[in-house]
């Protein structure tokens, strides 16, 4: 079972002593602090009580909450921001995060490396954005060949002149407001996708001008005084001036870069003692205290409690208590720990795209994962493109996130899987078959009528496990009305069992089968999703039996029945698609393939091989893909899966 159970803990300490039991709580990385005050509000904040401070610990009349520290905010700033400055990431070393100093003694020595660092910050900021200003100069190369000097046009008495440009779609919006502009204005051509433009107009409406402009997103170019002139001297002034701030820059990042080799320890070691102060700064303001004690409350694994037990042991006056997540007050929300083994781990990821398990669901990954490798590989079933898409798992595992790489490399293994069933190797068929005989081959243009039905069998087997796990989610949590009643629910198994078989006995023409039977039972069962509330209620003793006016709810579960039936239906032909798919991608690569015969030659046929193959995995490999996704989320997920949980963190650097 992927979802662990969790404890509530309640612990009691003496204030002196809670940063360090915090800071130890922290490099534990297993328990997750909540609000204290949630738990003494609701009056569930319970403790046993065997220490010599009991009446002061038990005295909560002058509780209150712990502050946070602006300081360490003002401190973890300032420090980034020169990080950030010299281009710097620093690396945690967690033996300074068990090694504590206080805090204004930090503070100090962080003030200290900044100030080292700031002058050097200060003019590698400076020439970057020099650089960026300079940059936007480029914009005059297109007006080389003009012969105006801007010295002259910027130093007209009664006029202002303004350069700049608009994105293109915004360049319409001026030529429809040409006769609204009291001003001159001249299109001057275009540069790096941007059209650029002269205005000049009075100075006496340089506000109304300044209003005008900025609503159509006009970017004035700011021309600094020593490169006026004409554009040809200005871009002779500009490239001369880049040059020379780039290789300044280039200078500053290398003193930059020798300054950090000799700092780095003290710098790691700065960054590494901040973040600890900063994340024990926001635990601490989940925490109550009084003069003396500290209440605080977490959520922790139910089988760690001896590693917790082995740190409160180190600190004289604690009181520890735990209770289950059954006893918490509902008011609290309790977190999913999942737990999933490493293979189906990263699923995790496209399951909570939906929504995290509650913690008392049945948590769907496992589940997900399996059926999505199957769906994923019966739609695009190739040994050879499989092989690709592991590949490229396994390639992309550095550059992008770890948990999506391992899901193409297991999908990719779901491809190669059926590519061997389908005798499919970039898109050739009979050459894995030549190599490995084996007594059946499932073709898909060969076998279409068979594929389409094993298709429909897929999702009939799918749908029918996900049944299985909404009826054991709503017994959990003690819905009788749903889970036994309900159209997800036991009722809801039975009528889409009983349509199967109406259906199958309607077409294959079974001989001397009553079809009477099914359709009563399908009657029954609407009877039973129309009175299912009054029913659970009634069997449940709750009053009143109905929650709104009684012929609101007949009409609406009228309605709900409808949509019963029509959801039945879309559900069984959604996975047709799957057959659809696997005979798609055999039809892409004939259509290459004739593609290279009408080139002609080992070059054509070489090219188009390529070419087809590249298409086909990233256009197709992308739309089934996502078409496993949609499978999931819409036609099973809907049917079980609530995915109204939060996630549990453990609090950690």
């Amino acid at each position: 079972m992927a979802i662990k159970e969790l404890d509530m803990m309640n612990v009691v300490c003496q204030r002196k002593d809670l940063d360090e039991l915090i800071k130890e709580l922290i490099l534990i990385e297993k328990c997750e602090f909540i609000d204290t005050f949630l738990e003494i509000d609701e009056g569930e904040f319970n403790i046993g009580i065997s220490v010599d401070h009991a009446d002061e610990i038990l005295g909560m009349e002058d509780i209150e909450p712990i502050n946070e520290n602006k300081d360490i905010d003002e401190s973890m700033e300032e420090l980034n921001r020169i990080l950030e400055s010299i281009d710097y990431q620093p690396k945690i070393q967690r033996h300074e995060l068990i090694q504590r100093d206080v805090f204004l003694v930090l503070r100090e020595k962080i003030s200290k490396i900044c100030d080292e660092f700031i002058e050097l910050a200060e003019q590698i900021k400076e020439k970057t954005e020099k650089i960026e200003t300079i940059n936007d100069l480029f914009y005059f190369e297109p007006l080389e060949s003009y012969q105006l000097d801007f010295k002259e046009l910027v130093d007209l008495k009664h006029f202002t002149m303004r350069l700049g440009y608009l994105k293109r779609e915004r360049a319409n919006k001026m030529y429809l407001n040409y006769e609204n502009i009291k001003a001159i204005v001249l299109h001057m051509g275009a540069a790096q996708e941007q059209e650029l433009y002269l205005v000049l107009s009075p100075k006496s409406i340089d506000q109304e001008m300044d209003r005008i402009l900025r609503s159509i997103n006009f970017h004035e170019l700011t021309i600094s005084k020593e490169y006026l002139g004409t554009p040809k001297e200005i871009m002779r002034q500009v490239k001369a001036a880049k040059k020379t701030n780039e290789d300044q820059l280039v200078q500053l990042k290398e003193i930059s870069r020798k300054a950090i080799m000799e700092n780095r320890a003290t710098i790691d070691q700065l960054y590494s003692k901040i973040k600890m102060e900063k994340q024990m700064d926001l635990i601490r303001t989940k925490v109550a205290a009084t003069k003396n004690f500290a209440y605080f409350s977490a959520w922790i694994p139910k089988e760690e409690k001896p590693a917790f037990e082995k740190i409160f042991s180190k600190f004289i006056d604690v009181a520890i208590s735990y209770k289950s997540a059954d006893e918490v007050s509902p008011h609290i929300p309790i977190p999913t720990r999942l737990q999933n083994n490493r293979f189906f781990q990263p699923f995790e990821l496209l399951v909570n795209m939906y929504g995290i398990p509650s913690h008392n669901e049945i948590d769907p990954t496992v589940f997900f994962g399996v059926a999505y490798m199957f769906l994923f590989g019966a739609m695009f079933g190739d040994l050879g493109q499989g092989l690709m898409i592991v590949l490229g798992g396994m390639l992309l595992k550095r550059k992008i996130d770890k948990n999506f790489s391992s899901i193409l490399i297991r999908i990719g293994l779901g491809s190669m899987a059926f590519g061997i069933l389908y005798d499919s190797f970039f898109g050739y068929e009979g050459i894995i078959s030549k190599f490995l005989p084996l007594p059946f081959y499932l073709r898909p243009l060969d076998n279409i009528n068979l594929i389409l039905a094993l298709a429909v069998g897929a999702g009939i087997g799918l749908i029918t496990i996900s049944y299985g796990y909404s009826i054991v989610n709503k017994w959990k949590v003690g819905d009788l009305e749903e889970g036994l009643f309900g159209k997800n629910g036991i009722n809801g198994l039975v009528l889409f069992f009983m349509i199967l078989l109406l259906g199958a006995a309607m077409i294959l023409e079974f001989e001397n089968f009553p079809l009477v039977i099914p359709g009563s039972v399908i009657a029954l069962n609407v009877v039973i999703l129309v009175i299912k509330q009054p029913l659970a209620n009634r069997i449940q003793g709750i009053e009143p039996l109905y929650e709104e006016e009684k012929g609101a709810y007949f009409i609406e579960s009228g309605f709900n029945v409808f949509e019963v039936f029509l959801t039945l239906l879309s559900n069984l032909v959604s996975f047709v698609r799957v057959g659809a798919f696997a005979l798609n991608h055999v039809g892409l690569f004939i259509a290459f393939h004739t593609l290279a015969n009408m080139v002609g030659g080992i070059g054509g046929n070489i090219v188009m091989f390529i070419i087809g193959n590249l298409i086909i995995l990233g256009l197709e490999g992308l739309i089934v893909f996502i078409q496993g996704l949609r499978l999931f989320y819409y036609e099973l997920f809907s049917k079980y899966y609530s995915g109204e949980g939060i996630l549990f963190v453990p609090d950690k650097i």
